[in-house]
């Protein structure tokens, strides 16, 4: 049965990256309507160019260039949204234009960081009498165009990567505050007994790896931006866009968060504090993931962006503890050379990890739940859509992984009498975190495609 799951796993994941990868090449904001409209005939020469986008465009991550009759490109205001209009992107004209045919090129992404990018035409007609030429840059100083029309493959699946690691990141630091803070405490009311010791230290060097790894993904993301939108400056990214604070609250959490773990390590009555602050990071750290997501997008951020923090916090104190418990807790029960059995000790930390692992997984559901109905607008999105389809792949997994949690619940958890029930339960409980690395795969991938 174990083995069956695995390869179920791994096929299905294998096959959601060959089959669904491309399908994270598809814009996100989508241009709506402009003004000037395509292929408009113009009799004057318009003063504004206005782009409308299905989703609010941040203006730190677009560019807008105007090309003229004789390939040169025409200089226009900075870009801003439009007043009465979030969705808006607005230009200025200089006046006089020439008579001819006019391109726009667009590039912009909405606080996901998604780009998306098109062109537009209009030809404008004679001017009238008296009218000036304007100044443009000349044509050999310019670029007529932002690149390919969508990015390459290998670069859409190093976006998912870079996504995946900061799941995995977030949700070990996660499990490694559950594990210090939860765990340890109601194994160990003292929480200063040798037990307690070394699987708190050893929990906060898995900590410190999670936070590196965390900021390697930042660092992936902020070169994957930097890019895509090759005219906005790194200040302007990671300062003046949602997508760069989110960015920004993930580095700071995670340094924060390592840190303070490192500091851990050093002898003294202080590690309390270390730990406090440690936990500050790992909660902003967690934060920042549903900022740069479809939530931070949507029209109900105020809704959605709550939820999916709370998802992305409720899924890491139920698969990231069990991380730090198949990695540490084990490990430091056979390590810890007292009259307690390593058994006993494995039993204390899965009784009061099980009730903690249903609650969380309750709320796994109904957050997940709460994010499908903001994102999926039909039920038919379901199966007609690649968002859809990657979201019932997840289900799936998700499904998969209570059923290996009830398989241990029912028929290992009784069998912590003795220490010769530790290693089954180590290999089904490595099945249910491989299981848990399948989701996250799946999720930055859900995370990488467009909302239907």
């Amino acid at each position: 049965m174990l083995l069956n799951l695995r390869r179920i796993s791994l096929v299905t994941t294998g096959l959601a990256f060959l089959l669904l990868a491309p399908s994270t090449l598809e814009a996100h904001a989508k241009l709506v309507r402009s003004n000037p409209e395509n292929g408009a005939r113009l009799d004057t020469a318009p003063r504004q160019i206005t782009l409308q986008f299905s989703e609010k465009p941040e203006v730190a991550l677009s560019a807008l260039r105007l090309i003229g009759p004789v390939g040169d490109t025409i200089l226009l205001s900075s870009l801003r949204n439009a007043a009465d209009n979030v969705y808006a992107l607005i230009a200025d004209v200089p006046p006089g234009l020439l008579p001819g045919n006019y391109r726009v090129l667009w590039k912009t992404a909405g606080s996901d960081g998604h780009p998306s990018q098109g062109t537009i035409g209009f030809f404008v007609s004679f001017p009238k009498r008296g009218q000036a030429s304007v100044q443009s840059a000349p044509p050999a100083s310019m670029k007529d165009d932002f690149g390919p029309e969508t990015p390459a493959v290998a670069g859409a699946l190093g976006s998912i990567i870079s996504r995946w690691l900061s799941f995995a990141a977030c949700f070990v630091l996660i499990g490694v505050m559950t594990f210090r803070f939860v765990v340890l405490r109601r194994v160990s009311s003292a929480g200063n007994d040798l037990f307690s010791q070394i699987a708190s230290t050893n929990s906060a060097t898995l900590g410190i790896v999670a936070s590196v790894a965390g900021l390697l993904a930042a660092m992936l993301k902020l070169i994957r931006e930097s890019s895509d939108m090759p005219d906005a400056s790194i200040s302007s990214l990671m300062l003046d866009s949602v997508w760069g604070w989110s960015l920004s609250l993930q580095v700071a959490g995670v340094i924060i968060a390592g840190v303070a773990l490192y500091l851990v390590h050093r002898p003294g009555e202080s590690r309390d504090k270390f730990w406090n602050v440690a936990l500050a990071g790992t909660l902003i750290a967690a934060a920042s993931p549903g900022l740069s997501a479809h939530a931070g997008a949507s029209r109900l951020a105020l809704i959605a962006v709550p939820t999916d923090m709370i998802h992305l916090i409720v899924g890491g104190m139920w698969l990231g503890t069990l991380t730090v418990i198949v990695i540490v807790g084990i490990s430091a029960a056979f390590k810890t050379p007292d009259a307690v059995r390593p058994g006993a000790r494995v039993a204390e930390m899965v009784n009061v990890f099980s009730p903690l692992a249903l609650t969380c997984g309750g709320a796994v559901v109904l957050t997940g739940i709460g994010s499908s109905v903001i994102e999926v607008p039909t039920i038919a999105s379901l199966w007609t859509t690649p968002y859809g389809v990657v979201l019932l792949l997840k289900l799936f997994f998700v499904a998969l992984l209570f059923a290996a949690g009830a398989w241990n619940w029912k028929r290992m958890k009784p069998r912590l009498t003795g220490d010769n029930a530790i290693d089954p339960l180590r290999s089904t409980a490595s099945l249910e975190l491989m299981l848990a690395v399948a989701v996250l795969a799946v999720t930055a991938i859900l995370v990488a495609l467009e909302v239907p």
